[in-house]
């Protein structure tokens, strides 16, 4: 069972349960400020539609082990973090035609939440 995470005194939680790798950009596309899922194997972090080096090496995805992002990408993530909007599905509120997503702030906790459960 997944870990709640602590937004500003609130609980973000899943609609359902959705098997993830160790990695917040695995199976997602950033296009301008948005993040969406894709449900493949696409890394958000290359440009264009490219699949996950880490999945093509037959290694498990894991953003804290993948050697394509550089310091330089973490800085410029830190600051898109509060921007960056994030569509994944186990977020998306049932029924709902639109909504606004949530941080890549959150995004990350969550994934990083999910590790240690």
């Amino acid at each position: 069972m997944n870990k709640l995470v602590k937004i500003n005194g609130g609980e973000l939680k899943p609609y359902f349960e959705k098997s993830r790798p160790a990695c917040p950009f695995y199976g997602f596309h950033i296009n301008f400020e948005i993040m969406v899922d894709q449900k493949g194997n696409e890394c958000a972090l290359i440009k264009g539609y490219t699949p996950c080096q880490m999945k093509i090496r037959e290694l498990t995805p894991c953003w804290n082990n993948c050697s394509f992002y550089s310091p330089e990408d973490i800085k410029n993530l830190k600051e898109m973090e509060e921007i960056l909007a994030v569509f994944p599905d186990e977020f998306h509120p049932p029924k709902a035609r639109s909504w606004k997503g949530i941080t890549l702030k959150q995004w990350i906790q969550y994934i990083e939440s999910r590790k240690s459960s």
